[in-house]
């Protein structure tokens, strides 16, 4: 039976989590690292009016946890924890009945490590698609290396916003953070771009409160000449300013061995592959 979990099953549901998260196969995204992680994820989803945290009971016994939130006014879904001790096939399925019949019309999304096969291959018979596979690198503070800044960059402003915006949305394409809600959000973002005449030709966006390279933008001509590394060590910078951030993630195409070798002559390492599924709810 799945059903939203009590408060005083908070406990139990984060030491499920945390236990299938010891192996990659039963992980899911957003990836946490101890059972406090976990708890505190789990009350802060209980407590908020756009999450939802959910439980299977099989026989008394908790077998799975799901929580994800939405975003009604974009029709948005997001999970962030899927974890199935059992029964995988009979949980899904309920759970995207649930979601069919509450959130009819909303888009889906929902991440998990490659190797976690099972849930991946059941939810593409579910008219899910892959609409993303990375791999998920990470950099802490300590391991941050530098560039050598050899190009000019421009830090992105309220004056020379519309500049950036034009570049941004031509070359990302159907994503969720678009030049639009970026700038409603202005002030949680660090944007730099390289210009010429008068041009932007390359940019990047870090938001500030999750310590996430969102977009770095190149036009194909003048890519893996050092921009890229100069980009994100300038943001890195002002990034790493504030003493609360200790590691940054960063997502790129598993198919990049450009944009692996920069990040790791930066400092960065593979922390995870990762693959995002999605569907629209009818």
């Amino acid at each position: 039976m799945l059903r939203s979990l009590k408060q005083r099953e908070i406990k139990a549901a984060a030491k499920l989590a945390y236990n299938l998260s010891l192996n990659k196969a039963t992980n899911s995204y957003t990836l946490r690292e101890s059972f406090h992680e976990y708890e505190a994820a789990f009350n802060y989803a209980f407590d908020a009016l756009n999450y939802e945290l959910l439980g299977y009971f099989n026989n008394k016994e908790l077998i799975a946890v799901i929580s994800f939130y939405t975003l009604k006014k974009d029709l948005y879904l997001q999970t962030n924890a899927v974890f199935i001790k059992t029964e995988s096939e009979t949980v899904l399925t309920e759970f995207i009945n649930y979601l069919k019949v509450k959130y009819s019309g909303y888009e889906v999304f929902s991440g998990y490590p490659k190797e976690n096969e099972l849930i991946i291959a059941f939810l593409l018979k579910q008219d899910f698609q892959i609409i993303e596979s990375s791999i998920d690198m990470r950099l802490k503070r300590s391991e941050f290396t530098p560039s050598n800044i050899i190009n000019p960059l421009i830090k992105t402003n309220h004056d020379n916003y519309f500049d950036f915006a034009e570049f941004h949305d031509k070359k990302a394409l159907d994503v969720y953070w678009n030049s639009q809600r970026i700038k409603a959000d202005f002030d949680n973002w660090i944007i730099y771009a390289y210009c010429q005449a008068s041009k932007v030709r390359a940019s990047i966006t870090i938001k500030r409160n999750v310590g996430e390279i969102f977009s770095l933008l190149i036009d194909e001509e003048i890519a893996n000449i050092g921009i890229e590394s100069d980009l994100i060590t300038t943001s890195l910078r002002e990034l790493f300013a504030d003493p609360n951030i200790e590691e940054v993630v960063f997502f790129i195409d598993s198919d990049d061995k450009k944009a692996y070798k920069y990040t790791k002559n930066l400092g960065f390492y593979v922390y995870s592959n990762y693959c995002c599924l999605s569907t629209k709810l009818t």
